[in-house]
């Protein structure tokens, strides 16, 4: 039963109820001479099957109107009640159901984030490992960088070495050529 139709039918039965109480209050008051507070008490007690037994009908007219009461009064009570009870039981089944459906969402929420934590985790690792490829790249280039600069240290001795070798070379030209040249010269003369 939808909750409008449940608060409709809760209004209903107690304005019923209401209805049954101020009836069987007058009435009772009028048959029996009771006061309105002790009407309403015996029919309330009446109605809800309690029946202490204090006040009691005396006239035959007041003893068959209490069985018809009783009888029309009671079911109406317990129909209250039921339908009262309907009307927690959604509610608190709707309270679950939302409760549900909150949990639901957050256990999809959890899986969403699990989910972009593996994705991080694998970038993570995979920036890792690219990270370690540039290491042992670097650290091969420093390797190949050091070979080559010790072998253009090596070139640059032997420049340097055959750059001596040229100026003495050079020199001994020189010499030669000053010995040509005087004799040359000597020659001449």
């Amino acid at each position: 039963m939808p909750k409008k139709q449940l608060k409709e039918s809760a209004k209903l039965i107690v304005i019923a109820i209401a209805a049954l109480l101020s009836l069987g209050t007058v009435v009772f008051t009028a048959l029996e001479g009771w006061s309105l507070l002790d009407s309403f008490y015996f029919v309330a007690m009446t109605a809800t099957t309690v029946g202490y037994g204090d006040l009691v009908p005396t006239h035959a007219l007041s003893k068959i109107i209490t069985v018809f009461y009783s009888l029309t009064i009671v079911p109406i009570i317990l129909y209250g009640f039921s339908v009262l009870a309907k009307y927690e039981v959604e509610r608190v089944y709707r309270k679950i159901s939302g409760i549900e459906r909150q949990q639901e969402e957050q256990e999809e929420e959890i899986e969403k984030t699990e989910r972009k934590i593996r994705d991080q985790k694998r970038i993570l690792k995979d920036q890792e490992d690219e990270l370690a490829k540039q290491e042992r790249q670097i650290k091969k280039q420093t390797e190949i960088n050091k070979e080559q600069g010790e072998e253009l240290e090596g070139h640059q001795k032997k420049i340097k070495k055959q750059e001596k070798e040229i100026r003495e070379h050079d020199e001994e030209l020189e010499v030669v050529e000053d010995v040509v040249e005087k004799t040359l010269a000597k020659g001449k003369k």
